[in-house]
């Protein structure tokens, strides 16, 4: 098998990509940053790894102390910071891994701008929410329309904590004080009916999508943890998806993300260029992670027509996050839910065949 590196944070999506390569006879290495990695560490599926405090240690690290193969290992990234590193230093790092990218260095952090990204999308024609970009500490402009939604131009620059409903100018202003970065978004904001995902590999000039998923629960301004899966459609929506993927010259695992209106408008968000934590809740019908690994060395000759696809429909569920969400907060009876749980088709955290980590997670809940 293939040696495959995962540079990764602690976030509880990682464990879902371990899992991915585990299922499907890999061992991967995982190189992981922040405070609560050791879950991660404790996977069974894994075959190497270490713990580092901050993402410029796990950085260094890769480039200066990982060994050097005569077959290189493949690295995949998440959540978006190691996508960004690893393509800002991509010449580096190509002397010791296959890497995902889109050309030259730079190229994937372009695409990751919500500008630049909103702009291509318009381009092949998706629908973006209204958009301005504002300089922080600038004059708020007098004729927008609330809510509005906050956000960085680049997650890298600020992340989740910078994405915001605001209600009127009072609100937005406040925000626009905490927010780090020294450009933002602001957008309009959209009542949400459902979150709409496209998942797929981009590889040689091939772009392959099969599998999308519907969330039809979140809170205001959050998402959702309860996902619907079902085959694609290859209608007008997914041409435009796969045209506009194909001109980002990007190769990789992606996802695109897409949310519905009340009306049912379809309005394009971004593309995540890295590995989505959401590919183990799809991996019944399509295991991402295994498949780049499979093809990423093939010819454009050699590369298959489809995919290695399984179930047409199914559900996945992050069990903890969909329980404090939807059932805490009341929005969904606690027996339609263990309803749902029970029949789902995969977990983000629990695992018979793989436990250590829900322990671990879990005790780290109560250590703290």
């Amino acid at each position: 098998m293939e040696r495959v590196v995962l540079f990764c944070s602690d976030v509880y999506t990682s464990i879902g990509v371990i899992r991915c390569l585990g299922e499907a006879g890999y061992k991967p290495e995982c190189f992981c940053y922040g405070d609560n990695c050791d879950y991660l560490l404790a996977s069974c599926h894994l075959g190497g790894g270490k713990k580092f405090s901050s993402i410029n240690d796990a950085l260094t690290y890769l480039l200066d102390d990982y060994p050097i193969y005569p077959e290189k290992p493949i690295l995949l990234t998440l959540p978006d910071p190691p996508a960004y590193y690893v393509d800002l230093h991509k010449t580096d790092f190509e002397k010791k891994f296959v890497v995902m990218s889109a050309g030259k260095s730079g190229n994937i952090i372009h695409w990751m701008s919500k500008r630049n990204i909103g702009e291509l999308a318009v381009k092949h024609g998706l629908t973006i929410p209204w958009t301005i970009e504002q300089k922080k500490g600038d004059p708020l402009p007098d004729n927008l329309q609330y809510p509005v939604f906050t956000k960085n131009v680049a997650t890298i620059e600020g992340g989740k904590a910078d994405e915001a409903i605001c209600w009127n100018k009072e609100q937005l202003q406040l925000k626009s004080k905490e927010i780090g970065s020294d450009h933002f978004l602001i957008m309009k904001y959209i009542e949400k009916k459902k979150e709409i995902n496209y998942f797929g590999i981009a590889i040689n000039g091939r772009v392959y999508i099969d599998y999308r998923d519907e969330r039809t629960r979140f809170l205001p301004g959050s998402y959702g943890h309860y996902s619907k899966f079902a085959i694609c459609e290859r209608d007008s929506l997914y041409n435009k998806i796969v045209a506009m993927i194909e001109e980002t010259g990007y190769e990789g695992i992606f996802d695109v993300e897409f949310i519905q209106d009340a009306d049912g408008i379809m309005y394009f968000l971004e593309v995540n260029f890295r590995v989505e934590g959401t590919v183990y809740r799809l991996s019944p019908g399509i295991n991402l992670p295994a498949e780049w690994c499979r093809l990423t060395k093939k010819s454009k000759e050699e590369l298959p027509p489809k995919l290695n696809i399984g179930k047409s429909t199914f559900t996945g569920m992050s069990e903890f996050q969909d329980f404090r969400d939807s059932v805490l907060g009341g929005s969904v009876n606690i027996f339609l839910w263990l309803y749902q749980f029970i029949r789902a088709d995969k977990y983000a955290l629990i695992n018979i065949m793989d436990p250590k980590p829900f322990f671990y997670k879990v005790f780290a809940k109560f250590r703290h």
